[in-house]
């Protein structure tokens, strides 16, 4: 497939029927906040997996994501270790950012270790972990070391002057991924307007 689509929904209750709304617009996977009430947690995962995408939740601002995790019924398929953009731009006090940063990355083990024994319903072998918040080369590959599957990277890319040149650093990260072609998709619109002069020429 050439795209994966996630409605982030930060899903707090009625799991289920936001599940089922994502689902309709054809959704490949759907996310909950981890502040979810166990019960509203469960729903949705078990709602997403019979339908045939993937649950994710995300951890942002839950104060032990471990100890959530061990109160759910259900596996998901995405646990999302994330720092809020606030957090960290109002972040003050003896400890970095990176420090903080690195502090809750040091997850990612502990949560594989957790799913480790447990079977999935999709029969998928293993939950994946994604990290998200401050995302960039230097910090990408720590989260890498230390077991992530998964990189969320936002202001990097979307705040860059070359948005190019900032995904080849990310990817340069990414072992196999080194060399990849990156290609830029355009609407008929946009050639239309290349042919004619007018926006930007692209490779």
């Amino acid at each position: 497939r050439e795209k994966f689509i996630v409605a982030d929904l930060k899903t707090l209750d009625v799991g289920k029927l936001e599940v089922d709304f994502a689902f309709d617009a054809t959704a490949d996977g759907v996310v909950a906040s981890g502040l979810a009430a166990t019960a509203s947690l469960n729903k949705f995962i078990l709602e997403a997996h019979r339908l045939g995408i993937h649950a994710f939740v995300d951890t942002m601002e839950v104060q032990d994501p471990i100890e959530k995790l061990r109160t759910l019924k259900e596996i998901p398929d995405v646990v999302i270790l994330h720092r809020a953009i606030d957090v960290e731009q109002s972040y003050a006090g003896d400890k970095s950012p990176d420090a903080e940063q690195r502090q809750s990355w040091a997850l990612v083990p502990k949560i594989k270790e957790l799913y480790a024994s447990k079977k999935k319903a999709s029969g998928k072998d293993r939950v994946l972990v994604a990290v998200a918040g401050g995302i960039e080369p230097k910090t990408a590959t720590y989260a890498l070391g230390q077991g992530a599957d998964i990189l969320i990277v936002g202001r990097f890319i979307a705040s860059a002057k070359d948005v190019e040149f900032a995904m080849r650093r990310i990817l340069g990260v990414l072992p196999g991924y080194q060399d990849i072609d990156l290609k830029r998709i355009h609407s008929e619109d946009d050639d239309s307007s290349v042919e004619n002069g007018g926006g930007p020429k692209w490779d």
